[in-house]
């Protein structure tokens, strides 16, 4: 009898029970976070740093990464030293004090009067000094008398009544409260220099003419001419400065200081142009005091 093909002698088909499936093999779970310490890695959570990197449990998916509050950025902020406040302020406040100084010297200098040539008096006393609202400077009048100490009231001394050369002499009062006088003694229209045996040295069409002059004080303590007097020479149309300085041996300026009662003889020069010399006067006058005039023909 054929033997039934797929089938073994013996074997119990009926019996479908068979032997049991075994048991599922229990696989390591491989889905563990590869962040955790249980995989013997540490955290990067743990490193206290900003912006890193944390799991969520998700398995091996991106990790998460969590950044600082903007309170706390705000805080670790580089903060103003409270003391800078204090230096700014004292910077603002010296800046403005040499701004005002600067300012204030400016004014002052543009204001100041300017000063008095060397050798000039003092300024004068508030006597002298012209009243407010007047619009013009008041000078002390000067006193003319004559050859026999007469004091003249008729205008002599004026440009337009000049006095006359070793008969009238001028005075003033001085910023000394003295009296310091001047008298014309002569007058050369036709003068040459000394040391020139009589050349002339001044160019064609002008002449040099020479003045001799005494000067006096008489008041306290002592008053040198040059700090006082003010000589020139005048004619309608110009005025010219006595150049005797330099070219002759006894100018004013070498005059010493006079006490009281004392007197000394000095020269004035000028040069003055042929045509103005018929017209030409010879003015003297004091620092705070009114010019007068000696004739010179």
């Amino acid at each position: 009898m054929a033997q039934q093909r797929g089938r073994s002698p013996g074997y119990d088909w009926e019996d479908m029970s068979g032997p049991s499936e075994p048991d599922a093999l229990e696989l390591p779970d491989r889905r563990l976070d590869p962040w955790s310490e249980e995989n013997g890695a540490s955290t990067l959570g743990d490193s206290g740093s900003a912006g890193v990197g944390v799991s969520d449990g998700a398995g091996f998916g991106a990790p998460r990464f969590e950044y600082p509050a903007e309170e706390e950025a705000e805080r670790t902020s580089r903060k103003m030293p409270p003391w800078s406040l204090v230096v700014i302020v004292a910077l603002l406040v010296i800046t403005l004090l040499a701004a005002v100084s600067l300012m204030v010297s400016g004014v002052l200098h543009l204001t100041e009067e300017d000063p008095a040539p060397a050798g000039a008096p003092p300024a004068p006393s508030a006597a002298s000094t012209p009243s407010e609202g007047s619009g013009q400077q008041q000078s002390r009048p000067g006193v003319v008398t004559d050859a026999d100490g007469a004091e003249l009231r008729d205008g002599t001394g004026a440009y337009e009544d000049p006095a006359l050369i070793g008969e009238h002499t001028f005075s003033w009062r001085a910023w000394t409260d003295g009296t310091i006088s001047v008298r014309g003694l002569e007058v050369d229209l036709d003068a040459t220099l000394p040391g020139a045996d009589g050349t002339d040295v001044v160019q064609d069409g002008y002449r040099l003419v020479a003045v001799t002059y005494e000067v006096r004080y008489d008041g306290p303590g002592q008053l040198a001419p040059v700090e006082e007097l003010w000589l020139t020479g005048e004619t309608d149309r110009a005025s010219v400065r006595d150049i005797a300085a330099g070219l002759v041996p006894d100018p004013m300026r070498e005059v010493p200081p006079l006490e009281a009662g004392e007197s000394a003889e000095f020269h004035s020069v000028f040069v003055v142009p042929d045509a103005d010399l018929e017209g030409f006067r010879l003015g003297v006058e004091t620092y705070s005091g009114e010019p007068l005039y000696y004739a010179t023909r």
